[in-house]
């Protein structure tokens, strides 16, 4: 048994690479790879994802500080972490002081860098090397003495560094460090992010399924003559069924080889994607499929290639003398093809416990299969409907109540990706208007500053930026005691604080208390600059002098106005100057930065956005345009192969006196129709599904975004007129004479 099965299933595949003419069987060979290997490849590249995001992950955690651990015979390290832009390009790394030779190992580096030294990574190198980072050499005039590897790198276009300095244990929160590493971080997606998932996945996934399923159709009536001719010669309808499903497995393992090619140059073109919200772009090495979910996979994409193979028999009856097509005219049925959207609907009702839910999932995904089930029940009615009209429009209707099935298989894919953008379109609209509304953007440069000379130094040069001479800047700091409590102070000349507090007889070495705050400082009391994870067993740095009560300061919020000179016994001091910075010049921004340095940083204030929910929309918006023009790609391919197939019965109505404008009219008729009804099905599924899944999985209202609607739905029209342009040229080859020759 199972060697004659064996047998069977080899003689198909000989005949698909060799029956009906090498051209032909070329041809049809091509077409069925090519269905089956888009479809590996969209699901080798879906299911890497989670490995993807879990690599990006550890990379982060492997370089992360581990400040709890302490390594003997390891030589700490000072640091401090620094996050900054360049041109809304994201730019952190550590600002490092190594305290002796032996020093902690951190990812994809040789060995930290020393004072004046610097080891960047090679985007940030190339960067700086370009025209383009002109405004930004400044920041690193450190000599390079290396590059980061990958593994120190979340993505090969991330700008990070660690960059030596003397002066990292004196600023705030440095820390001493004796190792690299720590658990990774992996923030939950919400439901709404997980919502986006699901519906996005199953939107591109679903047409890959369609249209190989439609693959395994092409050529349908040479295989049939085939098929007959070996009934001739003995064989029985068990056979011609293996035979058949021979014929699409070996479309279908080429297929899978060139899946694992053209996965093989995705993983090679996926580091050339620079898209801001991948966040530095994304390694070839990390893109793994998880084996449990690929092979599967893999493994489900021939066996739905025999499957339809087979399935396609089933309105055949192959005789020895010949192929007949059952004359006795079956409408279609329509409560089986109801049954997923069904299940689907009672899932969504039944197991709605979140967005990770397998029901949820699962009800999605049946709803979304139940578009390319029930359209051809409904293409068949309304072509059967149809009467009258010119004579394009009559051969369009005739044509398609004679096959309705495979003008709805040719529109089934355009269909899904609809109704699945639609759902997406929904919840992205419910998921922006639940974040919080922009801010004004605004820019504020922070200076940590370990003297008020070094505070001084700062105010000088960024006052002699363009335009900045009379920018508004004030040193600020806190101070804490024994017991815990602390206070801030406000340090300044009597010039300014004249000015800030209307202290006329204020006098060098002066100390103005202000009744601000819950703490209030004491003459004589010995208090510490505050720093956040120093050792608290601190030296009191300095020593409070007489106070003088102003209260000539409302709104003042530090708890002491102090002048310079009465700084000049403390030590250790830490302070912080604060200035505002106009955006209208993003030049000025660049060159504030390289004022502050990395003793500071520039906050964009309303700027901030979710590196997850941009990574996700992102990368679900470039699928939905892979998925269309796969969709597009795929129709063309079947329109194509159609107008091959009938290539006889055209150039017999030519040569009876249609003309081919006519002709091509005709068949713009007999793609409109069943885009037009195509339409008319997935625009309402898409809104049902969108409610189904905010109402009843994250209990949010439904936001109908009406343009995005009815933008998506004139793309996929516009599409589908673009593949029926495409064709033209097909049939006007096809309707030449000589095809009325037999072969």
């Amino acid at each position: 048994m199972i060697r004659r099965w064996t047998a069977d299933l080899l003689l198909g595949m000989r005949l698909a690479l060799g029956g009906g003419g090498a051209r032909t069987a070329l041809v049809r060979l091509v077409l069925t790879a090519a269905g089956v290997g888009f479809g590996v490849v969209v699901l080798l590249t879906a299911t890497s994802v989670p490995h993807l995001i879990a690599a990006r992950d550890d990379r982060a955690a492997g370089r992360a500080l581990d400040l709890a651990a302490t390594s003997p015979g390891v030589d700490p390290v000072y640091t401090l972490g620094r996050a900054d832009e360049y041109r809304g390009r994201g730019l952190s790394g550590y600002l490092v002081q190594p305290t002796g030779p032996h020093q902690p190992a951190a990812p994809g580096v040789d060995r930290l860098p020393g004072p004046g030294e610097a080891v960047l990574s090679p985007a940030l190198v190339d960067l700086l090397r370009s025209p383009e980072g002109e405004l930004l050499r400044p920041r690193f005039p450190q000599h390079v003495v290396g590059t980061i590897g990958d593994a120190g790198l979340t993505g090969p276009h991330e700008l990070y560094f660690y960059v030596g300095s003397a002066t990292v244990a004196q600023l705030p929160d440095a820390e001493p460090v004796s190792r690299f590493g720590a658990e990774p971080h992996r923030r939950a997606l919400t439901s709404l992010e997980l919502l986006l998932v699901v519906v996005g996945a199953t939107t591109c996934l679903v047409p890959v399924f369609v249209f190989v399923v439609t693959s395994t159709r092409l050529a349908a009536a040479a295989r049939d003559r085939r098929l007959a001719a070996l009934r001739l010669i003995g064989a029985d309808r068990g056979q011609v069924h293996r035979i058949a499903a021979g014929e699409a497995l070996l479309g279908s393992f080429a297929g899978l080889l060139a899946g694992l090619a053209l996965f093989q140059l995705v993983r090679v073109l996926v580091p050339r994607i620079t898209v801001t919200a991948f966040r530095g772009g994304l390694f070839g090495t990390d893109v793994v499929p998880d084996w449990r979910l690929g092979v599967p996979a893999l493994l489900v994409l021939p066996v739905l290639a025999c499957a339809a193979a087979v399935f396609a028999l089933r309105m055949v009856v192959i005789e020895p003398l010949g192929v007949v097509r059952r004359g006795t005219r079956v409408r279609r049925r329509l409560w089986w093809r109801l049954l997923p959207a069904a299940a689907g609907w009672a899932l969504l009702f039944t197991d709605a416990d979140g967005a990770e839910s397998p029901g949820v999932i699962a009800g999605i995904v049946l709803i979304l299969s139940a578009v390319p089930l029930v359209l051809p029940w409904i293409v068949e009615r309304v072509a059967g409907l149809l009467r009258g009209g010119s004579p394009a429009w009559l051969l369009a209707v005739r044509r398609l109540q004679l096959d309705s099935a495979t003008a709805a298989r040719l529109v089934s894919g355009v269909a899904v990706v609809l109704a699945g953008s639609i759902a997406l379109q929904g919840v992205y609209a419910r998921t922006e208007s639940d974040r919080p509304a922009p801010q004004e953007v605004k820019v504020l440069a922070n200076y940590s500053a370990t003297s008020y000379a070094d505070a001084q130094a700062f105010t000088a040069a960024f006052r002699a930026l363009p335009g900045q001479r009379d920018a508004p800047l004030r040193a600020r700091g806190l101070i804490e005691n024994a017991a815990g409590e602390r206070a801030s102070i406000a340090v300044g000349t009597c010039a300014d604080l004249r000015t800030r507090a209307g202290l006329a007889d204020c006098r060098d070495g002066d100390v103005y208390a202000t009744g601000a705050g819950h703490y209030q400082p004491a003459a004589g009391e010995r208090v510490w600059f505050f720093r956040a994870g120093a050792d608290p067993r601190k030296v009191p740095q300095w020593t409070v002098p007489a106070l003088h009560r102003t209260a000539g300061a409302d709104g003042e919020t530090a708890a002491l106005l102090v002048t310079p000179a009465a700084l000049a016994t403390a030590t250790g001091v830490g302070l912080a100057v604060d200035a505002d910075v106009p955006t209208a010049d993003p030049d000025l921004v660049e060159r504030v930065r390289n004022t502050v340095g990395w003793n500071g940083t520039v906050y964009s204030l309303g700027t901030e956005h979710d590196g997850t929910y941009a990574l996700i929309t992102r990368a679900l918006s470039v699928g939905s345009v892979l998925v269309l023009l796969f969709v597009a790609g795929s129709l063309l391919v079947a329109a194509w192969e159609q107008l091959r197939e009938r290539r006889r019965s055209l150039a017999a109505l030519m040569a009876n006196g249609v003309g081919r404008g006519v002709l091509a009219r005709s068949l713009v008729w007999q793609l409109a129709i069943p885009v037009a009804v195509a339409v008319a099905v997935a625009v309402p599924v898409g809104l049902a599904l969108d409610w189904l899944v905010l109402a009843l999985v994250v209990h949010r209202p439904m936001v109908v975004d009406g343009p995005a609607i009815a933008i998506l739905t004139a793309t996929a029209i516009a599409a589908v007129l673009l593949v029926t342009a495409l064709t033209l040229p097909a049939l006007w080859r096809t309707t030449s004479l000589e095809n009325l020759r037999e072969e």
